[in-house]
């Protein structure tokens, strides 16, 4: 006869298993419920794959005086996101939206999941004079955080606003006429300090 005891132990083995495929097969569902949900406002001109397995990094842009840079680049190298500091405070971002057929005023919103910024800007239509972000694909630009009127006072407030934005360890969400692309959480190590320092 077997001992009650092991009887259990087989028992609430063979349960936590259950539970746990069970748990597995749910959220892979959930997952793949997600991607077709959510990819329907995707950006087409930026694979998901390529932009999500990039990388952010904190550089200084030797190309602008030395100044610091954050940007972030996808798995083939490109320039999708930046900001920089230099003459002005740029933000340079691909724009998820439809290609202009010439360069016109538009906007962007990042967003964390928690909070939101819409910056209004210039868009440019795609050319192949562009070296420095993908010349294939229209391009967002905004000098200032659009506020280039701001006191010493004020447009330090809204920076930090933005930077606690990007800083938020949230996945970043850029969009713009309903299509989006999503970059993962800045990690680029004490950007915030370094730039700080800087500018």
């Amino acid at each position: 006869m077997l001992d009650s005891r092991i009887v259990c132990r087989s028992c609430a083995k063979m349960f936590a298993e259950t539970r746990s495929r069970l748990a597995m097969s749910m959220y892979a569902r959930l997952l793949g419920i997600a991607a077709v949900v959510f990819g329907f406002g995707l950006s087409e001109a930026l694979p998901a794959g390529d932009v999500w397995n990039g990388s952010w990094k904190y550089e200084l842009d030797h190309s602008h005086g030395g100044n610091p840079m954050l940007a972030y680049y996808d798995t083939r190298g490109r320039t999708i996101f930046r900001i920089y500091c230099g003459t002005h405070f740029e933000t340079d971002a691909v724009y998820p939206g439809a290609a202009p057929k010439e360069d016109t005023t538009g906007s962007i919103t990042i967003a964390n999941g928690k909070t939101q910024m819409e910056l209004a800007g210039n868009v440019f239509a795609p050319s192949p004079e562009v070296v420095e972000m993908p010349n294939d694909l229209p391009l967002f630009n905004q000098a200032e955080l659009g506020h280039p009127e701001l006191d010493v006072d004020k447009w330090g407030a809204l920076e930090n606003r933005f930077f606690d934005l990007l800083d938020s360890g949230q996945p970043l969400t850029i969009s713009a006429e309903g299509k989006s692309y999503v970059l993962p959480p800045v990690n680029a190590r004490r950007w915030r300090a370094r730039w700080q320092k800087i500018c």
